[in-house]
């Protein structure tokens, strides 16, 4: 068992952010600890009320995380503006040793509402993106950091190309709504030159589940957390979301929420 921090916003319906990510992190066996970057209202019409945390909040919370547990990996979803990525870049780089980090680059909620100030997403890529272990876009979050439409696999490959050179050490594109292979994510690594890897899964098109990009993320964290390679760590968690997606509940109409702990024990 390790210790995960996620860094991330509350959704209310516990689809999404931090209890997406606790979820996951407990349904794998590990101890989810939690630093709160923004309190959101949201429903099955979507964002319905946003507060952001403060710096003080913050940075009061990464002080009790990290000055109490040995911490396995940390995740990062919605960092909703700048104060928040400078602490948070400040506790990292704080530590006696790097540790594994995975950024979802969270800017909108899957309803579409804008959850980030812009000037959050250039501190994020400046502060954040070099000390993550890997960066996990879907394909509109690649799309407003490379600022290129992305509908082809050729694409996709391109604008991983691109995230790489913005100073991150390896990004996965998550393709859940690309036209080309929707069940298929790209993975490219600095280290491997960006040579492309694809990470297969069964694509299920009748559900839509809240929470996908936060659990994947949260999994490959897991992954790291227990010594597995990066790469290892992904095929994982890919494994792991296509089981959760595939056992999602659903609460309503297209209303879906993902199953953790069954995902958990079919793995």
């Amino acid at each position: 068992m390790a210790f995960i921090v996620s860094i991330a916003g509350s959704d209310s319906s516990g689809g999404a952010g931090n209890q997406a990510d606790v979820s996951c992190i407990e349904a794998l066996g590990h101890h989810a600890l939690s630093v709160i970057t923004a309190i959101t209202a949201q429903d099955k019409r979507g964002l319905q009320h946003i507060t952001r945390s403060d710096e003080t909040t913050v940075q009061a919370q990464l002080d009790a995380v990290f000055s109490t547990f040995k911490i396995g990996a940390a995740k990062s979803g919605m960092l909703p503006n700048a104060v928040s990525i400078q602490v948070l870049a400040k506790a990292l780089k704080n530590q006696s040793k790097p540790l594994p980090y995975v950024l979802d680059p969270v800017i909108c909620a899957s309803s579409g509402e804008l959850l980030v100030q812009e000037e959050s997403i250039q501190a994020m890529v400046q502060q954040l993106f070099p000390l993550a272990t890997v960066v996990t876009p879907n394909i509109s979050e690649a799309e407003r950091l490379t600022g290129r439409n992305i509908n082809t696999l050729e694409e996709i490959i391109a604008a991983g190309s691109e995230i790489l050179k913005l100073g991150c050490r390896a990004v996965l594109i998550t393709c859940g709504h690309a036209e080309s292979d929707p069940g298929m994510d790209v993975f490219l690594d600095s280290h491997t030159k960006g040579v492309p890897y694809y990470i297969h899964g069964r694509y299920i098109a009748d559900r839509s589940p809240r929470g996908t990009g936060c659990t994947y993320a949260s999994a490959i964290a897991c992954g790291l957390a227990s010594h597995l390679t990066l790469y290892d760590a992904i095929q994982n968690a890919k494994r792991f979301i296509t089981l959760a997606i595939a056992n999602a509940y659903r609460v309503e109409s297209d209303f879906w929420l993902l199953n953790h702990q069954v995902a958990a024990s079919e793995l």
